[in-house]
């Protein structure tokens, strides 16, 4: 089965970063056929170069937007230029591991009815520094049930294009947590979901990712969490549950940290300690 990768990168982006990336791909023990990477605005000279390093191998195609218009409008210009019905997401700081994609197309070819298959990942701050294990839900219906608390991996998944443009796309409203609105219109067409049990991901979690998220953008997770559990009429206490990172975000950060190790316990996401 043929399929695309799809990608964005933007000026703040680290060099180094996206060498690492698109080395990972090259090690694949399958490869895709194209990598359809949108430039989300200008970029530097020293991000042009590691692109055009890789451009013949890869076969990367460049997509070029002349001002930045943020990841979710940049991967639904990415998704136009997608030429295969398969295409899996790549973010440029993380690690493809080497049997990444050809478990997930074996998955696919298994499965004739799936539409997002994403996988469990390891986090990562820099090469040799590991932190914990993502574990996500696995079978659809432990994924649907859990909607309401973004039960993938975004840059691990793989999804069939047609179900992703029959949805509209990724909202281009939203600064962030695209996905998570996403997966909620997925199950509104009825899309099969499932994760690979394994870590096929390496996951960059810096300092940036850990930084405090602004009482705005939590309040709007909040409202995809809400609004999505109340379309697919599950239990509103999911949609309530939604909103514990805006709630917890109001305490002091001693107090914060404590909150969120007790309800961690519930949460169907799970993080293991790298042994």
């Amino acid at each position: 089965m043929n399929f695309s990768i799809l990608m964005s990168v933007y000026a703040k982006e680290t060099p180094e970063y996206l060498t690492e990336c698109l080395q990972s791909l090259v090690l694949q023990t399958l490869h895709a056929n194209e990598v359809v990477l949108v430039e989300d605005g200008p970029i530097s000279a020293e991000l042009t170069s590691v692109i055009d390093l890789f451009r013949e191998e890869l076969n990367i195609v460049s997509v070029r937007i002349l001002k930045n218009i943020g990841l979710a409008g940049a991967l639904n210009v990415g998704l136009k230029h997608c030429t295969h019905k398969l295409v899996a997401r790549m973010d440029t700081d993380d690690i493809a591991l080497p049997e990444r994609f050809e478990k997930q197309i074996t998955q696919f070819k298994a499965n004739s009815n799936l539409g997002v298959l994403g996988t469990y990942a390891q986090e990562f701050v820099d090469k040799g520094s590991l932190g914990s294990i993502r574990i996500m839900p696995k079978t659809h219906q432990a994924i649907f049930d859990n909607l309401f608390c973004c039960p993938f991996i975004h840059p691990s998944v793989m999804y069939k294009k047609d179900l992703i443009l029959s949805v509209g796309g990724y909202n281009e409203r939203l600064k962030r947590r695209q996905d998570y609105d996403l997966w909620f219109r997925c199950a509104l067409q009825n899309a099969c979901f499932e994760n690979i049990p394994e870590i096929l991901l390496n996951y960059r979690f810096t300092n940036e990712t850990h930084s405090r998220q602004s009482i705005k953008i939590l309040w709007l997770q909040g409202l995809i969490g809400f609004n999505g559990v109340k379309a697919l009429k599950q239990p509103i206490w999911k949609g309530i549950v939604a909103f514990f990172p805006l709630i917890r975000s109001l305490f002091p950060s001693k107090i914060e940290h404590f909150i969120y190790k007790i309800f961690k316990r519930f949460d169907p996401r799970q993080r293991e300690t790298f042994l």
